[in-house]
């Protein structure tokens, strides 16, 4: 079917984090949201038919993961990025960011290091130390308005004998790139060859841009570097339905899904929601149509966010994306960075955006813009922006 993503859906008291706490997230709630990382774009509608049908039943009983869900996300994975997954490999829990927190508890001990590569996305970090255990941060390097991985770094950092996981996004949050099978490649044998398990992130991979390509970190290289990474998946960057829940955990190596699929069980933290169940199903095998048309409507945005930001604000620079909706700019030449960069946007300009710094303080310079909106919203807060840009700077 022919979706209409310049269409306005009010989500004003809809329990939306975006629309109805931005006030309490961000501390101005006349800012117009462009933050959290859901679109306000309308969800495919066999996903919408789905759940309905699911609630129509008069019953709320448990659910379990039935064998078509295993089926879409191992179908969908290999259509999408050739990767030809054991449906016996998948974990399934309640999201992404509460398994990032029981994979550090089953697999590290206290006081333990985990690699990260900051500005990356801040749940990580807060998953490390909530559980005790400390960032080992390997910065990415920037230069010429582009992201790299330092390896030099890295494996000094995986050498640590106290270093036990690293936990990489791809593609990255919220830098944007697509990282190569180079680079995925090396990140893994160096990890491998300390062994350091690799968690890799993969909720962003259906969402790449302008020809780039996604590769799965678990399908490069060895058996035992395959066997040294887990890959989380979950439909609702791709389908716009992160409230329901439902994700996906691909682990190859049976030790580490034992001792993953335990410490699940101990946390309760396996059980899906009863309507994740068909939407997943329903956005994996029905909803391709959605996503091939999502993309070039990202594309158009990015293009209209960087011609605004050339011809008007040049001072800010879009760090080109590879992949996603969520645009890291670049503030420097604005002469202010944290505390007062985040004033300006949130509180003079009144656009709700994620603080750069919030990603790591190698972001301080930065804010994060979500594009996953109308192309008139989007205009909308780019001329809110403007009309305080232009007389301050």
């Amino acid at each position: 079917m022919k979706y209409d993503f310049d269409e306005i859906i009010d989500r004003h008291n809809t329990g939306s984090s975006k629309w109805d706490n931005v006030g309490v997230r961000v501390g101005n709630p006349e800012a117009l949201p462009m933050w959290v990382a859901d679109t306000d774009f309308r969800c495919p509608q066999p996903v919408v038919d789905a759940v309905l049908q699911r609630a129509a039943h008069p019953v709320y009983g448990y659910p379990f993961v039935t064998p078509d869900f295993k089926k879409a996300t191992v179908d969908w994975v290999a259509k999408r990025h050739g990767w030809k997954m054991d449906p016996d490999w998948l974990v399934f829990a309640t999201g992404i960011v509460p398994v990032f927190n029981t994979m550090i508890q089953a697999l590290t001990e206290e006081g333990d290091q985990i690699i990260i590569s900051r500005p990356v996305y801040h749940p990580f970090g807060f998953a490390i130390e909530d559980n005790h255990r400390e960032i080992s941060d390997n910065s990415l390097l920037y230069q010429d308005g582009r992201y790299t991985i330092d390896f030099d770094d890295l494996r000094r950092r995986a050498a640590d004998p106290r270093a036990k996981l690293m936990i990489i996004s791809n593609p990255h949050n919220p830098v944007g790139r697509v990282w190569t099978p180079e680079e995925l490649a090396e990140m893994s044998s160096i990890c491998a060859e300390n062994g350091v398990v690799v968690i890799c992130d993969e909720i962003h991979s259906d969402l790449v841009l302008y020809g780039h390509k996604h590769t799965p970190m678990g399908m490069l290289g060895s058996e035992k570097e395959r066997n040294n990474v887990i890959t989380c998946y979950a439909p609702s960057k791709t389908f716009n339905c992160a409230g329901l829940r439902g994700s996906a955990v691909v682990v190859p190596n049976p030790e580490l899904r034992k001792l993953l699929n335990d410490r699940f069980k101990m946390n309760r933290s396996i059980q899906q929601n009863i309507f994740a169940v068909p939407a997943l199903v329903a956005a994996y095998t029905q909803c391709e149509d959605y996503l091939e048309q999502l993309l070039p409507y990202l594309e158009k945005n990015v293009d209209f966010l960087r011609s605004y930001l050339q011809e008007k604000m040049p001072k800010i620079k879009l760090v080109e994306p590879e992949s996603t909706y969520l645009m890291w700019l670049d503030c420097t030449e604005l002469g202010i960075s944290g505390d007062e960069l985040a004033h300006f946007i949130i509180h003079e300009c009144k656009v709700a955006v994620s603080r750069g710094d919030g990603f790591g303080q190698e972001g301080k310079n930065f804010i994060r813009l979500n594009i996953g909106c109308p192309t008139s919203v989007l205009k909308q807060g780019l001329d809110q922006i403007y009309q305080q840009y232009k007389l301050k700077f």
